[in-house]
């Protein structure tokens, strides 16, 4: 579980914050243009930009919240602005495209209306440790790298600390402002315009304020069924214990673990038919 970070001022935000960031890029002519500096595309037009998305595909379904979702007429995009390197990036880059397709699905479309599905990490720092200032994966045949998917996903991972080596200098300049907060760019400037335009209003603060309870709350609620699963796994080991030592009938085991005695049988029968 990701540790909880106690969040900035509001006054000290920066388009570096995942908070800022989004709202930043509800501009949707900002959002194009910062996306097509990223990927050295041609947007046409975007859809308006939707900040701190909630996807969720069922009821009892593990949910999903993008930092900024948005598509055009060939790419549904999601941009995630990362400040810290958390070791499930990769498996959480996996998931977020599979469920923005879902979602995508369940709206009526079928497989061949999918868009192509590219989802963008922004990180401070070196994911991979290998120096790239970006890796870009997509599905290739590992026994031949020539022969490619082509099932229109793309995972792009940018390192903001090696800004210095990329090419681009429109890109080189955005991945510097975002390490440093320093505009030097016709478009960094822009937006740290609007960021400065954005902390003047009281309801921008307001919706920071619910947008730290919210993540207090995930945090609890994480750590709630993170203490109720190490409990649940205790028990079970206590209980598998007792039953290989044949310390009391099951009826007993049960009352000593705070299991219920169904479980108890289903685990006695598992571990019978294992012996």
């Amino acid at each position: 579980m990701e540790k909880f970070i106690k969040p900035k001022p509001f006054e000290k935000l920066t388009c570096s914050d995942n908070f800022m960031f989004a709202k930043v890029m509800e501009d949707p002519d900002l959002c194009k243009s910062v996306l097509e500096i990223l990927l050295d595309i041609k947007i046409s037009k975007l859809s308006y930009p939707e900040p701190e998305k909630t996807i969720q595909t069922a009821p009892d379904a593990r949910g999903i919240r993008l930092d900024v979702h948005t598509h055009d007429g060939k790419h549904d995009f999601d941009i995630e602005m990362q400040t810290t390197l958390y070791k499930e990036l990769r498996k959480r880059s996996r998931y977020y495209q599979s469920l923005m397709d879902v979602d995508y699905l369940l709206k009526g479309h079928p497989y061949s209306k999918l868009k192509e599905n590219i989802v963008i990490f922004i990180c401070l720092d070196d994911l991979f440790k290998q120096g790239l200032p970006v890796y870009t994966f997509e599905n290739t045949c590992r026994e031949n790298n020539s022969v490619k998917l082509e099932d229109r996903t793309l995972k792009v991972f940018y390192n903001c600390s090696s800004w210095q080596n990329v090419a681009s200098k429109e890109q080189a300049e955005l991945l510097k402002f975002l390490l440093t907060d320093k505009a030097e760019s016709s478009l960094c400037k822009k937006l740290k315009e609007r960021e400065k335009k954005i902390k003047m209003t009281a309801r921008a603060q307001k919706e920071y304020m619910d947008y730290c309870e919210i993540t207090q709350g995930y945090y609890n609620t994480g750590k709630e069924d993170g203490y109720k699963q190490g409990e649940e796994h205790a028990k079970l080991e206590n209980a598998q214990n007792m039953i290989l030592t044949n310390l009391g009938t099951l009826e007993q085991i049960a009352r000593c673990t705070g299991l219920p005695l169904e479980k108890v049988r289903e685990l006695a029968t598992e571990l019978q038919a294992k012996a």
